[in-house]
């Protein structure tokens, strides 16, 4: 028999705010698997010092790291569309020392579902590739001893993580130079031998993007040619590595005042499409920065493909 949640869910729905635990190792919602419904469930609390006597004991106890992020009213539909890209399907509500099990559909409606759309107006999301690497990054990335880490099953979670990584489309950005080429097919920037030379330029560094500049004025018997700029972000050591994006919002945390312009790319052309220098992609920098390496990517093709 099915319980009826409709008042509890008026009750989150009317909250002027929301506490929900969010993984310090993905930058995502820290989220869990119900043993019964087997829902991806994110965690909300009604009350801030409940939210953080939970994030004390998953820190110290369970070494899981986590923080509690307040959400407020007006945010709270934009939130909710989040999860969906997530793949999330459910919340825990945390409420008066009480927990309770909701869809995420009893709380906000999905006006269209994507897969139902027509090929051409999908958006690019990557909600189950999204999921299994926040399963896998939140284990992986956990401060505990790599015996703690096996019995977490990562080699099962990394094999469903390359299957959804090889089936993918993912968002890249570009930003377009236009500059001036004379008669003998010369441009003006001595620096730009070709459109791949200036790809490779550090035009963009560590996930910064520059504005394009436009010529002044047009010379006569000059046409304009177009040189093509890729973001990128350094790690650690120094290494380049091209910035690519699961969905819409991944790209537009890392490019807030949208110089970039959208190109999506199929997992089978991302060799293609990186630039020489680059030791590989990283993927969503601006929270899971999951590290693609060049090699790693046919392998992954063929792990899959056989």
């Amino acid at each position: 028999m099915a319980i009826d949640h409709s008042f509890i869910i008026k009750k989150l729905q009317g909250l002027p705010e929301m506490f929900v635990i969010f993984s310090q190792l993905t930058r995502h919602p820290y989220v869990t698997c119900n043993e019964e419904s087997f829902d991806d469930q994110i965690h909300i609390f009604s009350d801030a010092e409940a939210a953080h006597t939970y994030v004390v004991a998953k820190n110290e106890q369970e070494k899981i790291p986590v923080v509690s992020v307040r959400v407020d009213a007006e945010q709270f539909l934009h939130f909710y569309g989040t999860l969906y890209a997530l793949g999330v399907n459910g919340v825990v509500l945390h409420d008066n020392d009480t927990e309770t099990s909701l869809t995420l559909e009893s709380i906000v409606h999905r006006r269209h579902n994507p897969d139902e759309l027509p090929e051409r107006q999908r958006p690019v999301i990557n909600p189950e590739l999204m999921l299994t690497s926040l399963y896998f990054l939140q284990e992986m990335r956990r401060p505990v001893s790599e015996e703690e880490k096996e019995k977490a099953d990562l080699r099962a979670m990394d094999e469903e993580l390359v299957a959804n990584l090889v089936r993918g489309r993912f968002l890249s950005g570009i930003i377009v130079d236009e500059s001036e080429e004379d008669a003998d097919g010369n441009t003006e920037n001595e620096k730009a031998e070709d459109s791949e030379s200036d790809v490779e330029s550090k035009n963009a560094e560590d996930g910064k993007i520059e504005e394009a500049k436009e010529s002044e004025e047009e010379q006569p018997k000059k046409k304009k040619k177009n040189n093509i700029r890729v973001p990128y972000v350094n790690n650690q050591n120094g290494e380049m590595y091209q910035a690519i994006f699961t969905d819409g919002y991944e790209l537009q945390k890392f490019d807030p005042k949208r110089k970039l312009r959208p190109v999506v790319v199929k997992f089978d052309d991302l060799e293609k499409f990186l630039v020489k220098d680059a030791k590989g992609y990283v993927l969503n920098p601006k929270s899971t920065a999951l590290p693609l390496r060049r090699e790693q990517l046919p392998a992954f093709k063929k792990r899959i493909d056989g």
